[in-house]
């Protein structure tokens, strides 16, 4: 392992956070840090009997309300027969991330600095890494999945990195504690509100979620795969490689974070909420109003960029819908015309 965690966790320590005069930053820098000494604590922990609960303290363990959530998803939207499309390659895909990275250069010149990379080092699939969109030369995308997957990776990550990385405050671009349940869930929000989150990726959260509870109840992973294969008519190999990802290096947790961060974002707008304060940076839900008085402190500057997909007449059709209180899985089963 390249680093040590007790040397970085001696050098975390070392900083005095008494020496921030101002509290409210105080809170945000200590916040941090014990995020920062559990992600730690967590290395020193994989492949133990201890990690799930480092994991459990980091991430959360399954609420109720989120559970209940899973299981509807997975009884509204059984599984279907798949569909068989034109898929495009990672050569395709870097062309249509490239177009735009330059849409939104062109409006936000700080853009500028992001770009995409071919990767033959990771498993197939996206990710971003700062301001920068990593492609798998292993990917293949369903062509209707592309642009919904864009708009999480480049509308969101990107976006709120390179927001994040325009403040005065570092801390925002590379992320305050607790940040990826928000991030995430904003981006699987994109993905509905462009009209592209299918039922097999919603299935997919769900499943998760129902796994990531099972686990924390002493379920095995022989009993975790029977019961997505079992009681949710997951394949085989389908079950396989979720509960794989859930139960590496002992037992992680985050893969609740997705649809938990997703339940957060439609409560919000159904509360008539503003999702203006999410794009400032990489937050979690309960910094919205750390960030609305740091903006009426002159310390936060407004972001640079707002994802493009909000300007798109059919996600605001759907928004709309939301706000007016109809469910989001009534908007997917009858999304309005636009």
């Amino acid at each position: 392992m390249p680093v040590n965690p007790d040397i970085v966790k001696r050098r975390l320590y070392a900083i005095d956070l008494r020496a921030v005069e101002d509290p409210v930053l105080e809170h945000l820098f200590a916040e941090k840090r014990m995020e920062l000494d559990q992600q730690l604590t967590m290395l020193q922990r994989r492949n133990t009997p201890a990690f799930r609960y480092v994991s459990l303290l980091q991430y959360g363990p399954v609420e109720p309300d989120l559970l209940a959530l899973a299981n509807t998803l997975l009884e509204a939207f059984p599984p279907g027969t798949g569909r068989c499309g034109e898929r495009l390659g990672a050569a395709a895909v870097q062309a249509e991330a490239t177009r735009m990275l330059a849409r939104y250069a062109r409006r936000a010149p700080a853009f500028a600095a992001a770009e995409t990379s071919l990767r033959s080092d990771t498993g197939p699939g996206l990710m971003v890494s700062g301001s920068s969109l990593l492609i798998s030369t292993a990917t293949m995308v369903p062509r209707d999945r592309l642009d919904p997957l864009l708009q999480h990776e480049i509308s969101v990550h990107v976006l709120t990195y390179i927001n994040g990385s325009q403040q005065g405050l570092g801390i925002f671009g590379a992320g305050l504690a607790g940040y990826e349940g928000l991030q995430e869930g904003l981006g699987v929000f994109a993905e509905f509100l462009v009209g592209g989150l299918t039922v097999a990726r919603l299935r997919l959260l769900a499943a998760r979620v129902v796994v990531v509870d099972a686990m924390l109840g002493g379920a095995d992973f022989i009993q975790c795969h029977r019961l997505l294969q079992g009681k949710h008519g997951f394949s085989s190999g389908g079950a396989f490689n979720i509960v794989a990802r859930i139960f590496r290096s002992g037992g992680l947790t985050k893969d609740a974070i997705y649809l938990r961060g997703f339940q957060q974002v439609l409560q919000r707008v159904a509360d008539g909420g503003s999702l203006d304060p999410l794009w400032y940076g990489k937050i979690a839900e309960h910094h919205v109003p750390v960030v609305e008085e740091l903006k009426a402190r002159g310390m936060l500057r407004s972001p640079v960029a707002t994802p493009e997909f909000l300007e798109r007449p059919c996600a605001q059709a759907r928004l709309s819908h939301l706000r007016q209180g109809h469910s989001f899985i009534d908007v997917l089963k009858d999304p309005p015309p636009c």
